[in-house]
C-alpha cells in the first residue's frame, strides 16, 4: 500500500506557506505523493471548498525543489477544458526539471458553468477527453510529432525537452463511473476515484480485471478525530465515503478497500489551519498505517 497526502492548495485555510509546510513534511514524514486539487473558474454556488483555489500546475511547480524524493501529483487536472497541448508541455517540463516524479491525474471535469467560463465545450467533453489524453501520449513519446484529430490538430510540431520519464508521466484517469474506469484501462496505468464506497468499487473492478501493474487509487477525506460524517454527498449529489472515525475504525475502512483492490490511498485532512492539519498527517503516520 502507498500513501499520499492532498495539499491544502484551496479552502478557506490554503495559503503559500501552509502549501510549503505540507509538502515539506510529507516528505518527511514517509508519505509517497503529494497532490494538487484542480478547478480554474467556478460560479460563486461552489464558492466553498474550491472558490479559493491555488492553480494545481503552478503549485506542483512550486512545490518540486522544497522536495527531492516524494512523487508530485495533480488529483485531477480538468484536461477538456484546457489545451492539452500546452497542458503535455507543463507537465513534460515540470517532470524534466524534477526528476521524474510527476504523476498525471487527469479527469472529464463536471460543472458545466466552468466550461463555459472558459470557452470550453462540455457536452462533448467525453469525446474531447479521449481525444486529448491520446494527443498528450503522442506528445510525450514522440519528441516530433503529428496529431489528427476531430478536435484537436497538430501538424509537425516539436517537444523537447521530453519528460524524465521514458514516455511521459504515468497517466491516472479520475472519476467515479463504470466509463471513468474503462478510460483509465484504455488509455492510463491507473484510475483516481473519490470517495466511491467499497462495494461500487468492487463493482467496478469486476466488470474487467486490471493488468498488471495498473494502480487503483482511492482519494479520501479523512479525519481521525471522527466528527465529519462518515458518509457525505458530492456538489451532484453523489455518495462520497469519508475516512472517518477512530484510528481502528479508519484501519478497518482502509482494510476493505484493499481487499477490493485499492492499493493506494491519497488523504485530504480536511480544511484546517497547517497546525492541525499536520498534526493529523503525523498521527495517520503514527497510529494508523502501523496497523496495517
Amino acid at each position: 500500500m502507498f500513501f499520499g497526502v492532498c495539499l491544502p492548495n484551496f479552502g478557506k485555510n490554503s495559503s503559500p506557506s501552509a502549501i510549503r509546510l505540507v509538502a515539506e513534511n510529507a516528505e518527511r514524514l514517509g508519505y509517497h505523493s503529494i497532490w494538487a486539487t484542480d478547478h480554474l473558474a467556478l460560479p460563486p454556488k461552489y464558492s466553498y471548498p474550491y472558490g479559493r483555489i491555488f492553480e494545481p500546475l503552478t503549485v506542483m511547480a512550486y512545490t518540486a525543489p522544497l522536495t527531492e524524493r516524494v512523487m508530485i501529483g495533480s488529483s485531477v487536472i480538468i484536461l477538456p477544458m484546457r489545451n492539452p497541448v500546452i497542458t503535455a508541455k507543463t507537465l513534460s517540463t515540470l517532470d524534466s526539471l524534477c526528476g521524474g516524479r510527476v504523476i498525471a491525474g487527469f479527469g472529464a471535469g463536471w460543472a458545466q458553468e466552468e466550461f463555459e467560463n472558459l470557452g470550453a465545450s462540455f457536452h462533448d467533453r467525453g469525446r474531447r477527453f479521449d481525444e486529448a489524453l491520446e494527443l498528450v501520449k503522442t506528445m510525450w513519446r514522440e519528441g516530433r510529432f503529428s496529431f489528427a484529430g476531430r478536435y484537436y490538430k497538430v501538424s509537425e510540431a516539436l517537444s523537447d525537452p521530453r519528460p524524465a520519464q521514458k514516455d511521459g508521466p504515468p497517466i491516472w484517469v479520475g472519476g467515479n463511473s463504470l466509463r471513468a474506469y474503462r478510460r483509465a484501462l484504455h488509455y492510463g496505468v491507473g484510475w483516481h476515484f473519490t470517495g466511491l464506497p467499497p462495494e461500487d468499487v468492487r463493482t467496478r473492478l469486476s466488470t474487467e480485471r486490471p493488468p498488471n501493474g495498473f494502480t487503483i487509487s482511492g482519494r479520501f477525506t479523512v479525519d481521525l478525530t471522527g466528527r465529519t460524517p462518515k458518509v457525505t454527498r458530492s456538489p451532484l449529489g453523489d455518495v462520497r465515503q469519508m475516512l472517518s472515525g477512530k484510528h481502528g475504525e479508519v484501519v478497518d475502512m482502509i482494510k476493505q478497500y484493499a481487499s477490493t483492490g485499492v492499493s493506494y490511498f491519497v488523504c485530504y485532512f480536511g480544511d484546517r489551519q497547517v497546525e492541525e492539519y499536520l498534526a493529523h498527517m503525523r498521527a495517520f503516520i503514527s497510529d494508523v498505517i502501523p496497523s496495517l
